[in-house]
């Protein structure tokens, strides 16, 4: 029963721009929601920070709108040259480009800047000038606005795991929490994963959400440790 629970995790909530604590990031928000704001946009940060989030949620953003969109992943796939079609282009981990989607990736952003029309957003660990991509490409990713996104602190996930424990209505003591934060991935998106599974597992096993439980089930999901 815990191995199926714990291996059957509840989806991600679909990433959206009123999930994302943007305390710290007001400003990213504000810019990729403007209507008419910058077409280039550079994100970068820490792992864990975000940046996919905020890509993705983006991306979603444009869909509502009717926009034709396409959210790339560097660190899984290769960028496609039908990508340029569309009017919303987000490229997630440019840092691990490959150097024939480097050059495609400079193309699109060329093709989009000839054209008058279109978006891109790019994200990174690093700044753009010290991006280990080509030269040129280097250049392009701070002509337009570049942003750090500012990770959450501890005190800023604890809120949110708060948060979302009494949006399900859940009586969560804080011990908990911060068990978690010390004890499972870092980022607030496996942490929320992590809780809702967590409620799953107390519903069906009928105990509340403690330590001890919290302890039992990161052990069927980190075996070995």
């Amino acid at each position: 029963m815990l191995d199926q629970l714990v291996l059957d995790l509840s989806p991600t909530p679909l990433p959206a721009f009123d999930n994302f604590l943007a305390q710290r990031n007001r400003e990213i928000i504000a810019a990729l929601t403007h209507e008419e704001g910058e077409r280039f946009v550079y994100l970068w940060g820490e792992p864990g920070c975000g940046k996919t989030h905020l890509l993705q949620a983006w991306i979603a953003h444009a869909e509502r709108m009717g926009r034709a969109s396409i959210y790339l992943d560097a660190q899984h796939e290769q960028l496609p040259d039908f990508a340029r079609e569309a009017s919303f282009i987000a490229v997630d981990h440019v840092d691990d480009l490959p150097p024939d989607d480097q050059i495609m990736l400079f193309s699109i952003y060329n093709s989009l800047k000839e054209s008058g029309e279109g978006r891109l957003l790019m994200a990174g660990r690093q700044p753009p000038m010290q991006a280990p991509v080509r030269d040129d490409l280097r250049t392009r990713l701070g002509w337009g606005l570049v942003f750090e996104v500012k990770a959450l602190s501890d005190n800023d996930k604890l809120a949110a795991l708060r948060h979302h424990a009494a949006s399900r209505q859940l009586a969560i003591g804080d011990d908990v929490f911060r068990y978690l934060l010390t004890h499972w991935r870092r980022d607030l998106s496996s942490l929320i994963t992590m809780l809702d599974t967590l409620d799953r597992y107390s519903l069906a096993m009928r105990r509340p959400i403690t330590v001890p439980l919290v302890k039992n089930v990161l052990q069927t999901a980190n075996p070995g440790t």
